[in-house]
């Protein structure tokens, strides 16, 4: 997945939600841009869950869904 195709989801405005689904299966959705953080590069996306934070390495996204 291009990195710059992520970091336009992640910073366009005003905020729509948005989800990824990465090479395992899982699926993650970004419901409000409280849900997601990502340094500069955005080589990395960090999704906080209600009770959980997870890592998201952006070479595992094999899907961009816009909601």
């Amino acid at each position: 997945m291009k990195v710059k195709d992520i970091k336009s989801l992640v910073e366009r405005q005003p905020f729509r939600p948005f989800a990824i689904r990465l090479t395992n299966g899982a699926k993650y959705t970004f419901a409000n841009p409280r849900d997601v953080g990502a340094p500069k590069d955005y080589r990395l996306l960090i999704y906080f869950g209600e009770s959980e934070v997870t890592r998201i390495d952006t070479d595992s996204i094999v899907e961009l869904i816009e909601k």
